[in-house]
């Protein structure tokens, strides 16, 4: 985990540096784009069955959307991620609508805000399975570095929040909500 927060970190200062040879980039932002994302993130789960610690796993996702106006994204985006450890295997996908906001028309930094619907599922050790699905809430942030043409990358950085959401037990329902925190972070490619 301290190796990918270095390399991340390292990821940020060199993009930083890169801000003036992007300042031209807004013009060319207009009309549909696409976009698709691999990183890593980490999940926890908060529930009175489940295991608690945070599991670090791969992460995907893919968008597509539109151009509201010149210092704002609007799009959708499907994610999911999957992490093991010893005693357990947990899935979580992510269905998203999003805004994506830049503070200037010369500076590519973007905040990411949006609301979803997702779905949790654990498998234990011991043969236990739960699952959760319910509303979500995206954070997140990038910097948009042209690639070639109408090609664009960015480091990105997300938290997703699915607050208290009524659980099942090998298909029974809990007696307690389960929530899940995750933060993803990884590299978008985009075509706008």
């Amino acid at each position: 985990m301290l190796r990918s927060t270095s390399v991340l970190l390292a990821l940020v200062v060199v993009l930083g540096s890169a801000a003036p040879a992007e300042a031209q980039y807004i013009d060319d932002r207009r009309g549909l784009w696409l976009g698709l994302g691999v990183g890593a993130g980490a999940l926890k789960v908060k529930c009175e069955f489940c295991s608690t610690s945070r599991v670090l796993g791969p992460s995907g996702f893919v968008q597509i959307g539109g151009t509201p106006t010149r210092k704002t994204l609007a799009g959708v985006e499907i994610a999911a991620w999957r992490g093991t450890a010893p005693d357990t295997t947990r899935e979580y996908v992510n269905a998203t609508a999003f805004l994506k906001y830049y503070f200037s028309v010369s500076l590519p930094l973007f905040v990411k805000g949006g609301l979803g619907i997702g779905r949790f599922a654990e498998e234990t050790a011991q043969g236990d399975a739960y699952s959760s699905s319910g509303f979500s809430f995206v954070l997140g942030a990038g910097y948009d570095i042209r690639i070639a043409g109408r090609f664009w990358g960015a480091p990105y950085f997300n938290l997703v929040l699915a607050p208290s959401q009524e659980g099942t037990r090998n298909r029974i329902a809990l007696s307690s909500d389960i929530s899940q925190n995750m933060w993803q972070f990884g590299v978008r490619v985009s075509y706008h």
